[in-house]
C-alpha cells in the first residue's frame, strides 16, 4: 500500500508540473500573439492569417487545463458560506460528500460528452489545416483529471467523516 501511495504522490507531482507548464506556455503564447497582433495592426509588415486559430487553441488548453489544475489543488471557486455554518462535523462532512458526488456526476457527464465531441469531430482549421480534435481533446483530458481529483476529494471527505466524533450540536448556525 505504501508503494502505491508513493507512486500516486509522484504521479500527482508530475501531473501538476505538466499542467502548470502547459498553462504558462499557453498564457505566454497568448500574450506574445496579442502583443504581436497589436504591433502588426499599427505597423502592417506581415500577416497573421493563422492568428485566430492559434489563439483559439491556446485559450482552450489554458482554460481547461487551468481549471483541472485549480481542481487538483482545491483552489477553484466555491461557496463555503453554508458548509461553514454547519457546526456538527459529521453533518458538515456528509454535506461536503454530497457536493463532491454532485460535482463528480457533472464531471463524468462533461468528460463523456466532450470525448464524444472529440471523437465525432471531423472539422479542420482553414489556415493551419489542423484537426479540430486537437482543440477538443483538452476537454476530455481535463475532465478526466478533474474526475480523478474529485474522487480523491470525496475519499478525503469520507475519511474525515469517519474520524469525526459525535457532537451534541446538531444544528446549523
Amino acid at each position: 500500500m505504501t508503494h502505491l501511495k508513493n507512486i500516486l504522490i509522484v504521479t500527482d507531482r508530475y501531473l501538476q508540473i505538466m499542467m502548470y507548464i502547459i498553462c504558462i506556455a499557453c498564457f505566454s503564447l497568448l500574450f506574445i500573439l496579442l502583443a504581436g497582433n497589436v504591433l502588426v495592426r499599427n505597423f502592417p509588415f506581415m500577416s497573421f492569417y493563422w492568428f485566430d486559430e492559434v489563439v483559439e487553441f491556446a485559450f482552450a488548453w489554458l482554460v481547461f487545463l487551468g481549471a483541472a489544475k485549480l481542481w487538483a489543488n482545491n483552489d477553484h471557486f466555491k461557496l463555503n458560506w453554508f458548509s461553514e455554518r454547519i457546526k456538527n462535523n459529521k453533518i458538515r462532512h456528509l454535506f461536503l460528500i454530497g457536493i463532491e458526488v454532485i460535482s463528480l456526476i457533472f464531471l463524468l457527464i462533461f468528460t463523456y460528452q466532450s470525448l464524444q465531441l472529440t471523437i465525432l469531430a471531423q472539422d479542420w482549421t482553414p489556415a493551419l489545416n489542423v484537426s479540430k480534435r486537437f482543440l477538443y481533446v483538452c476537454m476530455p483530458i481535463s475532465g478526466s483529471i478533474m474526475v480523478v481529483y474529485s474522487i480523491r476529494a470525496m475519499i478525503n471527505e469520507f475519511r474525515q467523516f469517519t474520524n469525526c466524533k459525535l457532537s451534541t450540536n446538531t444544528g446549523v448556525e
